[in-house]
């Protein structure tokens, strides 16, 4: 058995992936069954090997680190609980991911009663964001997630998560909510939700010109791009010359 001592929360050992606390919460977080085996140049960098085969890029986040290392037996599957990334094409592996928790109640919490079914079973991910790209062609689907910031006061950032699957035209710049399973290295689309169309900040609404205070009206348009203006005036008789 496993000798874990680190604190964790009774929900969190009950219910890996927790429901999402507001409809229009960005995220994307899933449950891989698979053995972590770690790269030549340094522990917390590796792979993760599933049960079928498939090979996934994997990197430990920091409170992970410790954890990984000394107390859980690599020789091993488990499940753990991983935030999904697509790399650009240039890279080997397509899917990465970072390895954010791992889900042994039996192990971390034998005192506790486990329920029969999760919410969210091995290879399944929940990811909410706004649908930037899609093509019917394909059925290459493209999410950006925010992340939240570090510090507090810091921009949010933003990554953008391939799938793969077919939604109804017109989803761009909407919020969904999707429920992905993993084949392979793929994200496939299993059920989507349309929750809230997504406001570009850029834009600004459409209205009335400002009023021009100094001119008691509205601002007039550049005449060059004036439809009205397309023609150009007739010119002025010129008045016959004297004799």
């Amino acid at each position: 058995m496993v000798n874990i001592t680190e604190k964790q929360t009774e929900t969190a050992a009950l219910e890996p992936i927790q429901s999402p606390t507001r409809k229009q919460q960005y995220r994307a977080i899933g449950l891989l069954m698979a053995r972590y085996i770690p790269s030549s140049e340094g522990f917390k960098q590796g792979i993760l090997m599933t049960q079928d085969g498939a090979l996934i890029d994997a990197v430990v986040k920091g409170q992970m680190f410790s954890l990984v290392k000394s107390k859980i037996d690599l020789d091993k599957e488990h499940i753990w609980v991983v935030y999904p990334k697509t790399p650009k094409e240039e890279f080997e592996i397509p899917l990465h991911v970072q390895i954010a928790g791992i889900w042994e109640p039996e192990t971390l919490h034998p005192e506790l009663e486990t329920p029969k079914e999760l919410q969210y079973q091995v290879d399944e991910f929940s990811v909410q964001g706004e649908v930037v790209y899609q093509d019917f062609t394909t059925g290459k689907v493209i999410v950006k997630i925010r992340q939240s910031p570090r510090i507090k006061g810091e921009p949010p950032k933003f990554f953008k998560l391939k799938l793969q699957g077919y939604l109804p035209p017109k989803s761009l710049k909407r919020f969904w909510e999707f429920k992905v399973r993993r084949v392979g290295t793929d994200l496939l689309i299993q059920s989507g939700e349309y929750i809230a169309q997504v406001a570009d900040p850029s834009k600004k609404p459409f209205g009335k010109k400002p009023f021009n205070k100094k001119k008691g009206r509205r601002p007039q348009g550049n005449k060059k791009f004036n439809q009205k203006s397309n023609q150009k005036p007739n010119p002025k008789p010129k008045k016959p010359a004297s004799k």
